[in-house]
């Protein structure tokens, strides 16, 4: 996956690229869509895990969109000079482009000159915690715009009184943010005085030792090694167009009435949203996460099951964390980044005609499904994009009649022919699966009513066709 998912500044790529950083790790891109939530975040990491690129990107970014480069918008506090001096480079390095500036305090600096540079505002400040606590108590100053306030290598923190004392003069809403290889209690205390409802970022599943920060406690499915997809499970996936995902999922449960769906989002921001417009379109769901305590969690799974509720919404959660035997249908609204992740999911599909697995494919999916068949060795069947959808899309909806006959005149009845041809050589579920090392571009025959041929498309059909290639 390359950073163009993130939908970022040309400005913040192309420094990125300056610094030879072509693609998130797998950690990076969690605590960027993490950091995302707005919500106070302990980020279990390393430095070798450069965790700087998840926890600044989204805010250089969205300093990179504002003319405005006056006032500070994000104070970092590392734990040595060293390592402020490398966040200090990095950020201008990354912000060259977009013309963003930082300003490094560290006690080896001209106490003078770091006084007037503060005055100044710097959009960003990295500092050690003795130096800055010590220049904002003589110059008496307070931050109004900040953002974020990053704590990194919070382990190697040996006065958190400093901390507390920088903290308390950041007024008004900011996300605070601690960066830690290891559990402490002083790590502890400073979480509860410092940070509110903080969750955790982290990639283990589960600790390697007690010195590790543990992860929340969510029920487990218990597994011995990763399923392989059955050969007859039924496998499709839905070309979304832009801007139309919730349409599209809406559209498609209620031409697959099923039992039991099970709905996977990648974060709990998602499922939540998702959880409000499926009640207020009297469809029965709970949603789940790990933010959840066990006895919330466990009350509205038993919902699920007990046919209470007819869809699960799992926000940010593998399906390794449920302990369900089986759902009649399972939908990826975010298509899962790692084949072991789909290969889970399917998992949960139970057997019978009925049963499905579906993945609601946008552009920004592509990446992702493209490395799942390529490792399944084939590319599930494409659906029709619903009808509904189709309709609201659909730019000839406002036209005269008259004018919408004679487009379906000319190309209507080549069209409609070779659709139907294309349906009777795909069959029914599962027993056409393309052996493809991914997905086929897709052939919008729900927008048009069948292929036309290479001719060239233009207009607004033409723009969301060129999208997806």
């Amino acid at each position: 996956m390359s950073f163009n998912q993130f939908r970022l500044r040309s400005d913040i790529l192309k420094g990125l690229k300056d610094v030879k950083i072509e693609s998130p790790s797998p950690l990076q891109k969690k605590i960027f869509k993490a950091v995302q939530e707005k919500k106070d975040l302990v980020i279990n990491t390393t430095i070798e895990d450069k965790p700087e690129v998840g926890y600044l990107i989204s805010l250089l970014n969205e300093i990179s969109q504002s003319e405005r480069r006056q006032g500070t918008r994000a104070i970092i506090l590392a734990g040595n000079k060293e390592r402020a001096k490398h966040l200090d480079e990095w950020i201008w390095a990354i912000g060259y482009h977009s013309s963003i500036e930082s300003a490094c305090f560290t006690e080896d600096g001209n106490e003078k000159e770091q006084k007037t540079a503060l005055s100044a505002g710097p959009v960003v400040i990295v500092a050690t915690p003795a130096r800055l606590a010590h220049l904002l108590e003589e110059n008496r100053l307070i931050f109004r715009e900040v953002q974020q306030l990053i704590v990194d290598q919070a382990e190697m923190i040996s006065d958190w009184q400093q901390i507390e004392v920088i903290s308390k003069r950041v007024i008004g809403k900011c996300q605070r943010i601690f960066t830690a290889a290891k559990d402490s209690k002083e790590l502890r205390d400073a979480e509860k005085q410092i940070l509110q409802d903080p969750e955790l970022v982290t990639l283990a599943k589960k600790p390697a030792s007690d010195a590790e920060l543990p992860e929340k406690n969510v029920p487990e499915k218990t597994e011995e090694k990763i399923p392989e997809v059955p050969k007859n499970l039924t496998q499709y996936y839905i070309n979304v167009p832009p801007r139309s995902k919730i349409t599209t999922l809406l559209a498609h449960l209620d031409n697959t009435k099923t039992d039991s769906v099970v709905i996977f989002a990648a974060s709990t921001k998602t499922a939540d949203r998702l959880y409000k417009i499926l009640r207020k379109n009297n469809k029965r769901a709970v949603s789940l996460h790990e933010k959840l305590d066990e006895k919330t969690f466990t009350e509205r799974f038993e919902r699920f099951t007990s046919g209470n509720v007819q869809h699960l919404l799992a926000g940010d959660l593998s399906a390794a964390k449920l302990p369900l035997k089986e759902a009649t249908q399972v939908i990826n609204y975010d298509v899962p980044e790692d084949v072991n992740e789909y290969k889970l999911r399917a998992d949960l599909v139970g057997d019978g005609k009925a049963t499905r697995i579906t993945s609601l494919v946008s552009k920004q999916d592509r990446s992702d499904i493209n490395t799942i068949c390529d490792s399944l060795g084939y590319a599930p069947e494409e659906l029709p994009l619903p009808t509904k959808v189709k309709e609201k899309i659909s730019p000839n909806n406002d036209k005269p009649k008259k004018s919408t006959a004679k487009r379906g005149k000319r190309s209507g009845g080549r069209s409609n022919s070779r659709s139907k041809s294309t349906k009777q050589k795909r069959g029914k579920g599962h027993k056409n699966k393309q052996t493809l090392k991914e997905l086929p571009r897709p052939t919008f025959d729900q927008l048009e009513g069948g292929r036309t041929g290479k001719k060239k498309k233009k207009g607004f059909l033409g723009f969301i066709k060129n999208l997806f290639e």
